[in-house]
């Protein structure tokens, strides 16, 4: 898909997430966090799969987030921002959704990603849009470039890539430490040759509806 948190080797253009407009910040007590998480997932779910079902009930909610871009060449000083993940089940869990607002200094990315349970291949499959891919939404990438696992703690989303200037990596991100309350989001360019970088560093923080 999907890169939940917008890959910057396919948009070279992104090159400082600078946030213009400061995203609220919530406070809110123990006893309202652990109402958000159970409102998150009380939907019927009747159409979800086992595998959909543990991955919601994992996840699903409003999440208030702390990013932290690691220097490159786009970014020599890397930067930092604040943004706000939302993710819920569709269709009675035939779907699951993240959908994402980040302020950017080139303007607004807003990007939708969508996982579900394949029942022929017997594997989850993802796909991503995003305001910034003039097709909308990358089917293709869909079809053939994405592999999503989730193994009941972990969920790890890996694309292909290939950058404006014909170069190939493979987008890692990873969702860890997944509790009630927060979660770490890590995202990285592995490039040919077994080279790796870090790209960014998320802190997720549930909020209460």
């Amino acid at each position: 898909m999907i890169l939940f948190l917008l890959p910057l080797t396919i948009f070279p253009f992104v090159t400082a997430p600078v946030v213009t407009s400061a995203m609220p910040h919530w406070t809110v007590s123990g006893e309202a966090l652990q109402s958000a998480a159970a409102s998150a997932t009380d939907a019927n779910l009747d159409a979800a799969s086992a595998e959909m079902q543990g991955l919601i009930h994992a996840i699903a909610g409003r999440w208030a987030i702390q990013m932290k871009f690691e220097p490159s060449q786009e970014m020599p000083n890397g930067a930092q921002g604040d943004g706000e993940e939302v993710w819920k089940p569709l269709a009675n869990g035939l779907v699951l959704s993240d959908e994402e607002k980040i302020q950017m200094q080139q303007g607004t990315v807003h990007l939708l990603g969508l996982i579900w349970w394949d029942r022929a291949s017997k594997g989850f499959r993802g796909m991503e849009c995003i305001n910034q891919d003039p097709h909308a939404c990358d089917v293709k990438a869909a079809e053939q470039d994405v592999a999503i696992k989730w193994d009941g703690k972990q969920l790890t989303i890996e694309e292909a890539q290939t950058s404006a200037d014909g170069k190939k990596a493979l987008w890692h991100e990873t969702f860890s430490e997944i509790t009630p309350t927060s979660f770490l989001q890590v995202g990285e360019s592995w490039e040919p040759g077994g080279r790796h970088r870090k790209v960014v560093t998320v802190h997720g923080s549930r909020v209460s509806e």
